[in-house]
């Protein structure tokens, strides 16, 4: 009984760590798609 457990926690984080690299990858394919934007840098000074 204890090897059936071991098996289904095993593909329960195959099946979680393959979800999570589909998602991750259309979330990056969506963010290179519509917001492509160049970054802007923003220097912060102080006053004299």
């Amino acid at each position: 009984m204890y090897d059936v457990r071991q098996l289904a926690t095993a593909m329960l984080t195959i099946a979680f760590t393959a979800l999570l690299l589909i998602t991750g990858e259309w979330f990056v394919e969506y963010r290179l798609q519509h917001e492509a934007t160049t970054p802007t840098v923003v220097v912060a000074t102080l006053p004299p």
